[in-house]
Protein backbone atom coordinates (compact mmCIF):
# COMPACT_ATOMS: atom_id res chain seq x y z
CA UNK A 1 0.00 0.00 0.00
CA UNK A 2 1.37 3.41 -0.97
CA UNK A 3 1.34 6.01 1.77
CA UNK A 4 0.40 9.56 0.84
CA UNK A 5 3.26 12.05 0.83
CA UNK A 6 2.23 14.81 3.25
CA UNK A 7 3.95 18.17 3.46
CA UNK A 8 4.58 19.12 7.10
CA UNK A 9 6.72 22.15 6.33
CA UNK A 10 5.44 25.69 6.15
CA UNK A 11 6.47 27.30 2.89
CA UNK A 12 9.50 29.57 2.96
CA UNK A 13 7.60 31.80 0.52
CA UNK A 14 4.97 32.46 3.19
CA UNK A 15 7.62 33.72 5.63
CA UNK A 16 9.24 35.87 2.93
CA UNK A 17 5.93 37.45 1.89
CA UNK A 18 5.21 38.55 5.45
CA UNK A 19 8.77 39.72 6.06
CA UNK A 20 8.74 41.89 2.93
CA UNK A 21 5.88 43.93 4.32
CA UNK A 22 6.46 43.70 8.07
CA UNK A 23 10.17 43.30 8.75
CA UNK A 24 10.95 44.40 12.30
CA UNK A 25 13.12 47.25 11.07
CA UNK A 26 10.25 48.57 8.90
CA UNK A 27 7.84 48.41 11.82
CA UNK A 28 10.30 50.30 14.05
CA UNK A 29 10.95 52.96 11.38
CA UNK A 30 7.21 53.62 11.04
CA UNK A 31 6.95 54.19 14.77
CA UNK A 32 10.07 56.36 14.95
CA UNK A 33 8.57 58.79 12.41
CA UNK A 34 5.72 59.76 14.73
CA UNK A 35 6.34 58.03 18.07
CA UNK A 36 2.61 57.38 18.36
CA UNK A 37 1.38 54.15 19.97
CA UNK A 38 -1.38 53.97 17.37
CA UNK A 39 1.27 53.22 14.72
CA UNK A 40 2.23 50.02 16.57
CA UNK A 41 -1.41 49.07 17.09
CA UNK A 42 -2.20 49.58 13.41
CA UNK A 43 0.85 47.61 12.31
CA UNK A 44 0.07 44.82 14.79
CA UNK A 45 -3.41 44.46 13.31
CA UNK A 46 -2.16 44.53 9.73
CA UNK A 47 0.71 42.13 10.48
CA UNK A 48 -1.61 39.47 11.89
CA UNK A 49 -4.30 40.04 9.25
CA UNK A 50 -1.70 39.47 6.52
CA UNK A 51 -0.33 36.42 8.34
CA UNK A 52 -3.81 34.92 8.54
CA UNK A 53 -4.70 35.84 4.96
CA UNK A 54 -1.57 34.25 3.53
CA UNK A 55 -1.45 31.40 6.05
CA UNK A 56 -4.89 30.17 5.02
CA UNK A 57 -4.19 30.17 1.29
CA UNK A 58 -4.18 26.68 -0.18
CA UNK A 59 -0.67 27.04 -1.59
CA UNK A 60 0.68 27.71 1.92
CA UNK A 61 -1.23 25.00 3.79
CA UNK A 62 0.74 22.16 5.33
CA UNK A 63 -0.61 18.83 6.55
CA UNK A 64 -0.34 19.85 10.20
CA UNK A 65 -2.66 22.82 9.61
CA UNK A 66 -5.11 20.58 7.78
CA UNK A 67 -5.14 18.23 10.79
CA UNK A 68 -5.63 21.13 13.24
CA UNK A 69 -8.66 22.32 11.25
CA UNK A 70 -10.00 18.77 10.92
CA UNK A 71 -9.67 18.04 14.65
CA UNK A 72 -11.25 21.38 15.59
CA UNK A 73 -14.18 20.69 13.27
CA UNK A 74 -14.65 17.13 14.54
CA UNK A 75 -14.31 17.85 18.25
CA UNK A 76 -15.20 21.52 18.53
CA UNK A 77 -12.55 21.74 21.23
CA UNK A 78 -9.01 21.86 19.93
CA UNK A 79 -9.03 25.10 17.97
CA UNK A 80 -7.48 26.72 21.06
CA UNK A 81 -4.49 26.79 21.41
CA UNK A 82 -3.36 25.06 18.21
CA UNK A 83 -4.81 27.22 15.46
CA UNK A 84 -3.85 30.58 16.98
CA UNK A 85 -0.43 29.17 17.86
CA UNK A 86 0.22 28.38 14.20
CA UNK A 87 -0.38 31.96 13.11
CA UNK A 88 1.54 33.45 16.04
CA UNK A 89 4.51 31.29 15.15
CA UNK A 90 4.34 32.20 11.45
CA UNK A 91 4.03 35.93 12.23
CA UNK A 92 6.96 35.97 14.65
CA UNK A 93 9.24 33.69 12.65
CA UNK A 94 8.67 35.91 9.61
CA UNK A 95 10.08 39.07 11.15
CA UNK A 96 12.42 38.14 14.01
CA UNK A 97 15.94 36.71 14.16
CA UNK A 98 14.94 33.18 15.18
CA UNK A 99 14.32 29.75 13.76
CA UNK A 100 11.71 28.71 16.32
CA UNK A 101 9.37 30.56 18.64
CA UNK A 102 9.68 29.81 22.34
CA UNK A 103 6.23 28.48 23.26
CA UNK A 104 5.94 28.56 27.05
CA UNK A 105 2.46 27.10 27.48
CA UNK A 106 0.05 25.52 24.99
CA UNK A 107 -2.92 23.81 26.56
CA UNK A 108 -6.69 24.25 26.67
CA UNK A 109 -6.40 26.99 29.31
CA UNK A 110 -3.43 29.09 28.14
CA UNK A 111 -1.20 29.89 25.21
CA UNK A 112 1.97 31.81 25.98
CA UNK A 113 5.15 32.52 24.08
CA UNK A 114 8.37 34.47 24.48
CA UNK A 115 10.75 36.46 22.31
CA UNK A 116 14.25 36.96 23.68
CA UNK A 117 15.97 40.33 23.34
CA UNK A 118 18.65 39.03 20.98
CA UNK A 119 15.93 37.69 18.66
CA UNK A 120 13.63 40.72 18.54
CA UNK A 121 14.20 42.71 15.37
CA UNK A 122 11.74 45.45 16.36
CA UNK A 123 13.40 46.09 19.72
CA UNK A 124 16.87 46.06 18.15
CA UNK A 125 15.84 48.73 15.64
CA UNK A 126 14.12 50.82 18.31
CA UNK A 127 17.22 50.78 20.51
CA UNK A 128 19.07 52.58 17.73
CA UNK A 129 16.42 55.31 17.43
CA UNK A 130 15.19 55.90 20.99
CA UNK A 131 16.87 57.27 24.08
CA UNK A 132 17.17 55.19 27.25
CA UNK A 133 13.96 56.40 28.90
CA UNK A 134 11.93 55.89 25.74
CA UNK A 135 13.13 52.32 25.13
CA UNK A 136 12.47 51.42 28.80
CA UNK A 137 8.78 52.17 28.16
CA UNK A 138 8.82 49.38 25.54
CA UNK A 139 6.48 51.07 23.06
CA UNK A 140 6.67 48.06 20.73
CA UNK A 141 4.60 46.00 23.16
CA UNK A 142 1.54 47.58 21.52
CA UNK A 143 2.43 45.88 18.22
CA UNK A 144 2.87 42.42 19.74
CA UNK A 145 -0.14 42.63 22.08
CA UNK A 146 -2.36 43.89 19.26
CA UNK A 147 -1.20 41.17 16.86
CA UNK A 148 -1.69 38.50 19.54
CA UNK A 149 -5.22 39.71 20.27
CA UNK A 150 -6.02 40.06 16.58
CA UNK A 151 -5.61 36.36 15.82
CA UNK A 152 -8.17 35.47 18.48
CA UNK A 153 -10.52 38.08 17.04
CA UNK A 154 -10.08 36.68 13.52
CA UNK A 155 -10.65 33.10 14.72
CA UNK A 156 -13.63 34.24 16.83
CA UNK A 157 -12.13 32.90 20.04
CA UNK A 158 -13.62 35.50 22.35
CA UNK A 159 -12.99 33.99 25.77
CA UNK A 160 -9.32 34.92 26.21
CA UNK A 161 -7.51 37.58 28.20
CA UNK A 162 -4.25 38.81 26.67
CA UNK A 163 -1.41 39.94 28.90
CA UNK A 164 2.32 40.54 28.95
CA UNK A 165 4.15 38.75 31.73
CA UNK A 166 7.77 39.75 31.02
CA UNK A 167 9.43 42.71 29.29
CA UNK A 168 12.78 42.89 27.51
CA UNK A 169 14.05 46.01 29.34
CA UNK A 170 13.54 44.36 32.75
CA UNK A 171 13.77 40.64 31.99
CA UNK A 172 15.67 40.31 28.70
CA UNK A 173 12.62 38.58 27.23
CA UNK A 174 9.03 39.47 26.34
CA UNK A 175 6.45 36.89 27.30
CA UNK A 176 2.85 37.16 26.15
CA UNK A 177 -0.06 35.09 27.39
CA UNK A 178 -3.61 34.38 26.31
CA UNK A 179 -5.60 32.76 29.11
CA UNK A 180 -9.07 31.37 28.77
CA UNK A 181 -11.72 33.06 30.90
Amino acid sequence: MIQPNYNYRISEELFKAIEEEFAGEKIAREYLKSKKRSVFEDLGNKWMEKTYELGTKTEFNDHMYEMIKFAAKETGEVQFPHEPQRFIEIANLSIHYMSSLLIQTANNKELSYSVQEENCSIYAALKEGLNGDEILKLPCRACCLTAFGKIFEILEINDVVISQMQEIPKDGICTFSAGRK
